[in-house]
């Protein structure tokens, strides 16, 4: 099992994925942008992010970034329907693009977990 935290904007999606996370036995704590990122004792205890790049307030990329400082080797999956090129520089993990199958993503993150 799991910590994960996951940064959508879209709350059909959000939801959609958290429970499909949830129902495989992880632990999910969701986030409709990448605010919460200034304050990365929130993610002491995370085992992966998942997150969208293009959110309002605080996107995806500015969220890793501000975690990259404290936390250089949490694992990171991108959901994104244009994926840019400055993932390369941020160390991400791996990259889905949307519209995403939510068992795919299941599995990945079990597969990342399980080799942490």
């Amino acid at each position: 099992m799991a910590e994960i935290i996951l940064m959508e904007d879209s709350e059909p999606l959000r939801r959609v994925l958290m429970e499909e996370l949830r129902d495989a036995g992880h632990n999910v704590t969701t986030f409709p942008d990448g605010s919460e990122t200034r304050n990365a004792q929130l993610f002491e205890y995370a085992d992966i992010l998942i997150t969208d790049l293009w959110m309002p307030n605080v996107s995806g990329i500015e969220a890793i970034r501000n975690l990259r400082e404290s936390y250089p080797d949490l694992p990171v999956i991108v959901i994104t329907g244009k994926p840019p090129h400055v993932l390369e520089s941020l160390k991400v993990t791996s990259v889905m693009q949307k519209p995403l199958n939510g068992a795919d993503l299941v599995s990945l993150v079990n597969t990342i977990s399980q080799a942490a």
